[in-house]
């Protein structure tokens, strides 16, 4: 007759894998819930600010198509029918109407003209930094053109 070994507990080799193993699953879960807490702090934070870069592109978009000229100075910029945006006390004016707040930073510039078929077309760079901290913003750099037709 074969005598049955009895066993009474775990052995020490045995207690050593389940904890390295433990250990391992700890320390992956600890990683996977770092970068998705962090990602998440960017999910949350854009729609607040994008809602405010939204409201001034609706505006720029229609004044830039319907004007074939601009100039910039320092932090505002003038279209050839008297239009005028300006960024101010972390506020962005159209007319001195406020269309965006809480603007950390703004920054319009014209670039060289591109040509298209011997059609050159003006660009405006607009680059924006949207939010109440440096710690909590919404970056946005856009190329805007202008009429040429």
């Amino acid at each position: 007759m074969k005598k049955i070994k009895n066993n009474k507990g775990i052995t020490l080799l045995a207690l050593i894998v389940y904890i390295t193993i433990f250990i391992l699953v700890i320390g992956v879960m600890t990683t996977i819930s770092s970068f998705f807490y962090g990602n998440m702090k960017n999910v949350t934070i854009e729609p607040k600010y994008a809602s405010e870069f939204n409201k001034f592109t609706m505006f720029f978009a229609v004044d830039i198509k319907n004007n074939k000229e601009a100039t910039v100075e320092n932090n505002l910029i003038k279209f050839n029918d008297d239009l005028v945006y300006k960024y101010e006390n972390n506020c962005i004016y159209r007319n001195d109407l406020l269309i965006a707040q809480n603007i950390l930073d703004c920054k319009f510039s014209l670039n060289a003209p591109y040509t298209v078929n011997s059609v050159s077309k003006n660009i405006v760079n607009v680059y924006m930094k949207i939010g109440k901290s440096e710690d909590n913003y919404f970056e946005e750099n856009i190329d805007f053109t202008l009429k040429y037709w």
